[in-house]
């Protein structure tokens, strides 16, 4: 009797593999945190942003939901990349924002993200790069960056000041 391809088929694992270990240096974005920006020049109230982390899909990811109370919000998802050894970030906003990012992990006291992102606020494709950095338990910065489309820099854009609540 001659095998079938089917017989010889490669079956899908049986077991779920544990979640990554790399994904516990981003535990300082699980929970709820109060995030409020720079006092603009003009005086007026800085923004203020809410994020609240958590486990999906047995702690294989964390999604942190944003929002920007009256106006957007959107969804960081956080997960490992076994094979390229660097954690893979996904964003969406209600906006009609998203892109896709990777990061190396901590790298001198910083979580760095950069991506690409099709941006319909600015009406355009662009490169960001978030920089996370934590200050205290429960506390950390981002400070966010867009790429100069005409020559190589970084133009900042926001800074955010999180603490968990």
């Amino acid at each position: 009797m001659t095998e079938s391809p089917a017989d010889s088929a490669v079956l899908p694992p049986t077991e779920v593999p544990p979640p990554p270990v790399q994904l516990h240096d981003l535990d300082f974005l699980l929970g709820q945190h109060k995030c409020v920006g720079e006092t603009p020049a003009d005086g007026a109230a800085p923004t203020v942003m809410s994020m609240y982390g958590e486990p999906t899909l047995g702690g294989h990811y964390y999604n942190v939901d944003v929002s920007w109370p009256g106006t957007m919000s959107g969804r960081w998802t956080f997960g490992w990349n076994p094979l390229d050894q660097e954690f893979n970030i996904y964003y969406i906003g209600d906006s009609g924002t998203q892109g896709t990012a990777t990061s190396a992990g901590w790298q001198d006291g910083e979580f760095t993200v950069t991506g690409s992102y099709t941006v319909v606020e600015a009406g355009g494709h662009r490169t960001v790069r978030d920089v996370f950095r934590k200050v205290g338990d429960g506390h950390f910065v981002i400070r966010s960056s867009v790429h100069s489309q005409d020559d190589d820099s970084w133009i900042p854009f926001d800074v955010f000041d999180c603490h968990r609540v």
